[in-house]
């Protein structure tokens, strides 16, 4: 591979979601409400949903977070993690 190659895809992908959004992706649905039903989430939901699960995750104490982890099963009451999750 050439290095013009190698800077063209680095330049394609070194700039991933910088781009102007598409304009589907901008709009929720008109009546405002989040879609269900299997429908695809606008960028607009997604964004928001992340945002309000870190501000959750910011407010846990360390208990709470530790707490969180073992009921979603990704650490074991112990503080290993479960085999799922490569422990």
């Amino acid at each position: 591979m050439t290095s013009e190659a190698r800077k063209e895809i680095f330049s394609e992908t070194a700039g991933f979601g910088k781009g102007p959004v598409p304009e589907e992706m901008k709009n929720a649905t008109k009546d405002g409400k989040p879609r269900s039903n299997g429908a695809r989430f606008t960028r607009r939901e997604l964004l928001a949903a992340h945002q309000r699960a870190l501000k959750v995750a910011e407010q846990m104490s360390p208990q709470e977070g530790f707490r969180s982890l073992v009921t979603a099963g990704i650490v074991t009451p112990a503080g290993k993690l479960s085999p799922r999750y490569g422990g």
